[in-house]
């Protein structure tokens, strides 16, 4: 069987990419399949007192892609993702990043979030089940949710997530990080454009208190090849062109007078923006 070549990018091909990734701040819709990570294990509970028994279903660190077959939950009206999970250990070229906010409210039992962004310019809706709530810069909506770290710094309970666009098995997914997964891809791109390369996606196990997880690890493979850059490019111009339609979407439905005169009230009147 005769080995097909394997052809090296040229420093030109991969500066086409490098103009291509956003290394900045870090509407029509975008329908992708999600891919992640199970953080816990998936366990099925039998029995009772002394008989209970409790059967992993699925470990922590398996990774899983979930995709909507059109298929319908008939008691509660909504979509049902189809799951399938992949293994512990999957290659994947990351081509693009973005952000959104997002809170779980423990006294609603729901998510409050924003819609997915790419800079703190950018004047965006904050949502609660599909109705806006508050339009603000991304800084601004984070002021209005005020927290501290365990060490006591300022921080918000509206967190600022990182949204993946990855290709695996030649097809586009979004993936959204978890805070600790957040981290350890700012650290990993480092002086490395991801969409260049095949990048190795595995976990490993971290413990904050009581609460024992699992996180993302990204390890680089090799440089991406011709073939591959194909691939990249053709994604990068549909994730270019949502975000390019994003931002006026967000233009035309922003107040950009009244936020900035409405910030300059609090400023002038607290010494910093209003927490809400």
């Amino acid at each position: 069987m005769k080995t097909k070549e394997v052809k090296v990018l040229s420093a030109e091909e991969l500066s086409v990419l490098d103009n291509s990734y956003p290394v900045s701040e870090e509407s029509n819709k975008l329908s992708l399949p999600r891919f992640g990570l199970l953080s816990k294990d998936i366990t099925e509970e039998t029995g009772k007192g002394k008989n209970k028994t409790i059967k992993v279903i699925e470990s922590a660190g398996t990774f899983y892609t979930e995709k909507d077959l059109g298929e319908v939950d008939e008691k509660t009206g909504k979509k049902i993702w189809s799951k399938e999970y992949i293994g512990e250990s999957v290659e994947v070229i990351v081509a693009y990043e973005r952000k959104q906010l997002r809170k779980f409210d423990a006294s609603l039992n729901k998510f409050i979030s924003t819609p997915v962004y790419d800079n703190k310019e950018q004047i965006i809706p904050l949502y609660l089940d599909k109705q806006v709530i508050k339009r603000c810069t991304p800084d601004m909506l984070q002021s209005m949710y005020p927290a501290l770290t365990a060490k006591g710094k300022p921080t918000s309970d509206l967190k600022e997530e990182t949204v993946l666009f990855i290709i695996y098995k030649g097809e586009l997914h979004q993936c959204t990080l978890s805070q600790s997964s957040k981290w350890e891809f700012k650290t990993y791109k480092r002086g490395l454009n991801p969409s260049t390369v095949l990048t190795c996606l595995t976990s490993s196990e971290e413990t904050f208190g009581t609460n024992t997880y699992r996180k993302m690890k990204f390890t680089n493979v090799r440089n991406i090849t011709q073939d591959e850059l194909d691939i990249v490019q053709e994604f990068q111009s549909t994730l270019k062109e949502k975000v390019e339609s994003d931002a006026q979407y967000f233009l035309q439905n922003s107040d950009t007078k009244a936020i900035e005169a409405k910030k300059d009230e609090r400023l002038d009147k607290y010494g910093n923006p209003e927490m809400e």
